[in-house]
């Protein structure tokens, strides 16, 4: 683990998408904003097709090259509209959403559910066991009764927060492999899996483009980044962290070819109330959004879902406990922000030509 601090903000130049999360809102009027540009010698090689769609309650763009730059980035959105289906809690009729209401009517019952819904919640209830129980996808009534990012977010009173509080809740949920099906152990469970199904959308956002012939590509799901392959000139993609203390600036910056680089930050979503920031990382022991000593995590690694599951994990666990945790695993790089300034990184980032702005 190697301490660094920051000084001064404001890089200038780099490519903003890492924690840059832009909402969406109800009443927004561009769900779709797609543009198709071709090189001065109008190859098909050196085409650039380019699209921004509403997912999830943020957008997601992504940036094509090639031949088949707009052929495969249609057939992602299209994928990505399949899983918002999976995923969403906001979509009535949404898989989760029937899955949660056919468990808690039956509880021990093995409920049938999608290969997507399984790959999910495997990674979640994993991770949750790694993070000794910090990531936990069964808290969807906190998350509900706190309503960050909706625009009936509210302090709650503390007797219904204590009401659902639940030590290790994600350990009530059974999921069956070889049957594809789950069962809740209490009907206090709801699955959310904020903290992990953007992860998802972009790895198989991902494959899809690669299945299209698309062997270069830039895809931003709000603080979600996917990268595939280099740049059309064969150098790699640099991605910017954002300054959570001023979020229109920068602090640094990484270097990387295909990997996925995910930010969770307490600038991204939240209300303030009584000079006090209320923001949408709930502790599940607490109830109340985490107070760690961090305020960013960054993580870099071939998966989204990876980065996507430890990036909220390493935040609620702090700094210590969640650096340890990255170094333990392979192939997982992070950038921590600490509420004092100073910025911790995990053993090998260096690979990444992590760019602290240090003047």
């Amino acid at each position: 683990m190697k301490h660094l601090h920051l000084w001064a903000i404001g890089l200038a130049g780099l490519l903003c998408l890492t924690g840059c999360t832009s909402t969406a809102s109800s009443d927004s009027t561009s769900a779709s904003t797609g543009t198709a540009t071709d090189s001065t010698d109008n190859s098909a090689a050196d085409a650039v097709y380019e699209d921004t769609q509403e997912f999830m309650g943020t957008y997601i763009m992504v940036r094509t090259y090639g031949e088949h730059a707009q052929a495969g980035a249609e057939a992602a959105f299209a994928r990505a509209k399949e899983l918002e289906q999976v995923f969403s809690n906001t979509i009535a009729d949404s898989e989760v959403n029937k899955v949660n209401g056919a468990a808690k009517a039956a509880v021990g019952t093995e409920i049938p559910i999608s290969a997507d819904l399984g790959n999910v919640l495997y990674a979640a209830l994993e991770y949750g066991e790694k993070s000794g129980g910090m990531l936990d996808c069964t808290i969807g009534d906190l998350i509900d009764l706190w309503g960050i990012g909706t625009d009936h977010a509210a302090i709650p009173a503390d007797d219904r927060i204590q009401a659902l509080l639940r030590p290790e809740g994600w350990s009530d949920v059974r999921y069956d492999v070889q049957s594809s099906s789950l069962s809740f152990s209490s009907d206090a469970v709801t699955l959310n899996f904020g903290a992990v199904a953007k992860g998802y959308i972009s790895d198989e956002m991902k494959k899809v483009l690669e299945e299209e012939g698309v062997t270069s590509a830039l895809m931003s799901l709000g603080g979600n980044v996917m990268t595939l392959g280099t740049k059309p000139d064969g150098s790699s993609w640099t991605v910017a962290i954002t300054d959570p203390f001023s979020p229109e600036s920068l602090m640094g910056s990484v270097t990387v070819t295909g990997q996925a680089v995910v930010t969770s930050g307490n600038y991204e979503k939240y209300f303030e109330e009584n000079g006090k920031r209320y923001h949408h990382i709930l502790d599940p022991c607490t109830g109340a959004p985490s107070e760690s000593d961090v305020v960013s995590t960054t993580i870099i690694a071939d998966k989204g879902i990876d980065c996507d599951a430890l990036s909220t994990a390493t935040f609620l666990m702090g700094a210590d406990a969640g650096m340890q945790l990255i170094d333990s695993l392979d192939g997982i790089e992070a950038v921590f922000i600490q509420s004092d300034g100073s910025v911790v990184t995990s053993k090998h980032i260096d690979k990444y030509q992590l760019q602290v702005n240090n003047s």
